[in-house]
């Protein structure tokens, strides 16, 4: 009953026209950015249509931990050889995928006209047939990861109590801020082992950030305890309750802080013009 009464809270907060679009990064590997993304997309799942896009240039690997395969791969898309329909992957009910080939660069090398024609599709497939759409960003800060990050309306950082996932976390925030003016960023604490890792986490994150500037805010939306059988790709039923307070905590304000989609895919593709 108490998962119900939680995604109601949720269904009470969730427009009808816009989708949220939500991505996870953080700079560092290792911390769970993956699994986080497919926690909250399942979860997520439940309420509505959700598209993943594993946006991990080179090393995509959402795939391997939900155990499907893409059919087609986004490539084939960008190449004229498939459609937007054939290229995503149904996972779950209600759960599918967007992937890349693995080793595959092909953000970078797209043709400007061409990649600007086909994201303006992108964006009108989305809106019309998903209720979420969540990015899966690679590591590292590469100046695309940066740009969607200063774009969606979700920035959502995936860090660990460790000092070196923190230091990472906010040199990514640094450098978001410095190229793109992005003030607002959210935070999830993952592999905690108490609740007190969490809020020490945030905290240092917070102050650190606030130190080099003093209009950029983290909130915080919740943490992940550490769980053994995560690492294995299995989901233990108590982790979901502390999945749906992140998305409670999400999406209690929607937008309030962030900016309007539109024009969302534009941006992208104003980064091939470069």
């Amino acid at each position: 009953m108490e998962k119900e009464k939680q995604l109601a809270i949720f269904e009470q907060n969730i427009g009808v026209n816009t989708v949220p679009y939500i991505a996870v990064g953080g700079g560092k590997g290792g911390v769970g950015k993956t699994m986080v993304t497919y926690l909250l997309a399942k979860r997520l799942s439940k309420l509505g249509k959700v598209l993943v896009l594993d946006a991990d240039m080179g090393l995509p690997d959402f795939y391997i931990l939900s155990g499907v395969k893409p059919k087609r791969y986004l490539e084939e898309y960008f190449e004229g050889r498939a459609t937007l329909d054939d290229i995503v992957t149904q996972i779950d009910h209600n759960l599918y995928l967007m992937s890349p080939k693995s080793g595959d660069d092909y953000l970078v090398s797209l043709d400007n006209k061409q990649a600007m024609e086909l994201l303006t599709k992108l964006e009108e497939y989305i809106v019309n047939n998903y209720n979420y759409f969540l990015i899966d960003l690679g590591a590292g800060i590469h100046k695309i990861n940066q740009l969607i990050f200063a774009t969606v309306h979700y920035p959502v950082l995936v860090v660990t109590p460790d000092i070196m996932s923190i230091i990472d976390a906010y040199a990514f925030v640094k450098t978001v801020f410095q190229n793109f003016r992005k003030t607002y960023f959210y935070a999830i604490v993952n592999q905690t082992r108490t609740d007190l890792d969490y809020k020490k986490t945030i905290n240092v994150l917070r102050k650190s950030v606030k130190s080099f500037h003093k209009n950029i805010e983290i909130e915080g939306l919740g943490h992940i305890p550490f769980n053994p059988r995560l690492s294995q790709g299995d989901i233990p039923d108590e982790i979901n309750k502390y999945v749906d307070e992140i998305l409670k905590n999400m999406l209690k304000n929607r937008y309030k802080q962030v900016e309007e989609k539109k024009g969302f895919w534009s941006k992208i593709a104003s980064f091939f013009r470069r």
